[in-house]
């Protein structure tokens, strides 16, 4: 593919990669090009709302990674990273991001329909509370440890549900899965 690719490639274009995975210097190789820029981007992308990290060869100016940087900001947000290698940890972050938000509602939606709610109610309920809540992160002026304050009153039932959450480490198993995505990025960019 690289061999088709590299005949459409004239002087002075850019190349923008999505592969995850393959690094700067084995796309310059393979394409004979040095001008390359890899960006990692998430699925939210295709609603305009999503969020890509994104890195560069050396000797590309300041006004190209601009054009490329709006380019990327059609599908949502973006932001420059200085070391390639961190676009593991961008993959593990925010390109898997999404899946470990759809597996966490997936279980308050399991959860809802224990509760005797069905399907498709309990999921209204859960993706409006979503929304609301990343509104919240987004525009109140507390930190995450004052939001979830907000809402855990002492003896209350939030704190119950925090409770159980802290006392399976769930914590923890967040931090370990999120490292554990970044280490297998690393792995297929060798």
């Amino acid at each position: 593919m690289a061999l088709d690719l590299k005949n459409f490639i004239k002087e002075g274009q850019i190349v923008l990669s999505i592969m995850a995975g393959i690094p700067i210097k084995k796309i310059q190789d393979s394409l004979m090009h040095q001008a390359v820029v890899r960006a990692m981007p998430n699925t939210p992308a295709m609603l305009g709302m999503g969020i890509t990290g994104f890195t560069s060869a050396e000797g590309i100016s300041i006004a190209k990674l601009f054009k490329v940087e709006n380019l990327i900001n059609a599908t949502g947000r973006s932001v420059y990273i200085e070391n390639e290698s961190m676009l593991d940890a961008v993959t593990a972050l925010s390109g898997s991001g999404p899946a470990y938000f759809y597996y966490f509602v997936k279980h308050m939606v399991d959860a809802g329909k224990q509760m005797g709610f069905d399907e498709s109610t309990a999921l209204l309920f859960v993706k409006q509370t979503m929304l609301g809540a990343y509104h919240l992160i987004n525009n109140a002026e507390l930190d995450l440890d004052e939001l979830i304050k907000a809402v855990a009153s002492k003896g209350g039932t939030t704190e119950a549900a925090l409770k159980v959450f802290g006392d399976r480490q769930l914590n923890k198993a967040i931090s370990e899965g999120i490292l554990a995505a970044e280490n297998r990025a690393r792995e297929l960019s060798v």
